[in-house]
């Protein structure tokens, strides 16, 4: 990556002077929006999301955020001028000041067109943490980053495992950075906003996709996790970390069919907001 954007100026990266964004001790936001197709498809839907999470931080909201169009625009050109012109992420971090957001995005690249779906499953163990259940900033991701950081620290040496969490009434709340979703015969279920569990912006996507596939969906606040292991398939989303199967959850090991129908729907979804 040779170029980075400070603050709505496209710049070097290795010319970019951020020292200023650390001064007084600034609280740090981080949203990561995946691109490709020839677009952003989620971009406007991730401006509203940061701005609402700035306003619930009481912060300022950069001018620029107000402009989608122009901002649109200039992430654009960072892209082009990096040229990244498959698929990737681009990585918005927000440092909060008292009269000021200042805001750094820089982007990253894959070979690949689609949106993420590793061929290799994941394992699922579950954390010793708890989330609390009436959290009032549980639906804005970046209040969940603490605690996810702190379970990857655990899991570090195990890369291809990520880990399940309950909430304070011991029901099943998201894994890190995404959010879980679980199917037995024609029923997707998936953890209830009322859990706790992070509100990524492809949890509403993925569950209209699987209600136009005629799953029938069940948000629920008492999925235990003695219901985990009587489920056919299970899978785990997000844009942070894209579509990812699981191929087991403690030693009980699942199949790979309906996720990828809802994969392929959630690319032609992607490709029609670019279109």
């Amino acid at each position: 990556m040779e170029y980075v954007i400070v603050n709505g100026e496209i710049q070097k990266k290795e010319e970019a002077d951020l020292s200023p964004f650390l001064w007084n001790l600034p609280h740090l936001l981080h949203q990561k929006i995946w691109y490709g197709f020839g677009g952003i498809p989620l971009f406007s839907e991730n401006l509203t999301n940061i701005k609402q999470h700035l306003l619930v931080f009481g912060a300022k909201i950069p001018e620029l955020f107000y402009n989608e169009r122009e901002l649109f625009r200039i992430t654009k050109r960072l892209l082009n001028k990096n040229k990244y012109f498959r698929s990737g992420y681009i990585n918005l971090q927000l440092f909060i000041q008292e009269q000021k957001t200042n805001f750094i995005i820089t982007a990253s690249a894959f070979s690949e067109f689609d949106f993420p779906f590793p061929e290799q499953g994941l394992l699922l163990q579950f954390s010793e943490q708890r989330k609390y259940s009436g959290n009032l900033l549980s639906q804005i991701f970046s209040s969940h980053q603490s605690i996810w950081k702190a379970e990857t620290t655990i899991l570090e040496n195990n890369p291809l495992w990520n880990s399940i969490f309950l909430n304070d009434q011991d029901a099943v709340c998201d894994v890190i950075s995404a959010n879980i979703f679980m199917l037995r015969n024609k029923i997707l279920f998936t953890p209830s906003l009322k859990t706790g569990c992070s509100n990524d912006i492809l949890r509403n996507i993925i569950l209209k996709i699987s209600e136009q596939l005629h799953f029938q969906i069940q948000e629920s606040d008492n999925i235990h996790k003695e219901d985990c292991f009587q489920m056919n398939e299970v899978f785990i989303a997000s844009e942070q970390t894209g579509f990812q199967w699981v191929l087991g959850i403690d030693n009980k090991r699942f199949v790979r069919q309906n996720s990828l129908v809802i994969h392929q729907e959630l690319n032609e979804f992607l490709k029609s907001k670019v279109n």
